[in-house]
């Protein structure tokens, strides 16, 4: 993929994201916004493109927990990070997480690393 393409990726993406914003009752923009065929085959490439988004989000969430915490001295168990991270990004990406809870089962398979990664946390 090329860097021309991945801009237009992220601008798609960013165009879903600001269509769910101001249609939240509508659910995936799939056929709303201009050229999303051409950058994803299909609404679960698209959905997995933003769970990608989440899981960046949400893992650097916990890095930045976690090494605050080791600053501060304090103990906090993996729990209490993984929580606060994602505490923060739900609020921090609310039209994301909706997108995703909304569309839970087409995405499939992929849920299962957002869990993972809470584990590992």
């Amino acid at each position: 993929m090329s860097w021309d393409d991945y801009r237009r990726r992220r601008d798609t993406i960013n165009a879903v994201l600001a269509h769910a914003s101001t249609h939240p009752g509508r659910g995936l923009p799939w056929e709303e916004v201009p050229h999303v065929e051409e950058h994803f085959t299909d609404r679960r490439q698209l959905l997995l493109a933003l769970q990608y988004d989440w899981t960046q989000a949400l893992w650097a969430k916990i890095e930045l927990i976690s090494l605050d915490v080791g600053r501060n001295g304090r103990f906090v168990n993996a729990n209490e990070i993984a929580e606060a991270a994602w505490t923060y990004c739900s609020a921090k990406h609310p039209v994301l997480r909706r997108l995703l809870d909304q569309h839970r089962d087409e995405i499939g398979p992929s849920v299962a690393r957002e869990q993972e990664i809470l584990r590992t946390a």
